[in-house]
């Protein structure tokens, strides 16, 4: 198995978790949706100009650039593999 495979399983199996689980993918912030966006904006090209600034971005937000709905459908078919196994083990 690749490495980068098993980043992406265990990323999906982290995030399928939270999304089970109802919380929020990328945590919660205090900061306003403007000020989130600021911040994803400008942490956006550090690694380029890090020679020149090293501006490092310690700031919660949502705007990581990654589809969520892959989670929401693979946690819909998690669960309702679950509820299936249920209803049969009941029968």
């Amino acid at each position: 198995m690749k490495e980068n495979k098993r980043e992406q399983e265990m990323d999906m199996r982290e995030m399928v978790d939270k999304v089970k689980k109802g919380e929020p993918l990328y945590g919660e912030s205090e900061l306003t949706p403007y000020m989130q966006g600021v911040a994803a904006r400008n942490s956006r090209y550090t690694g380029v100009w890090l020679y020149v600034v090293p501006w490092f971005n310690f700031v919660n937000h949502n705007q990581h650039g990654v589809d969520t709905a892959k989670y929401y459908r693979q946690a819909e078919r998690e669960l309702e593999a679950e509820r299936a196994e249920k209803a049969g083990q009941t029968l």
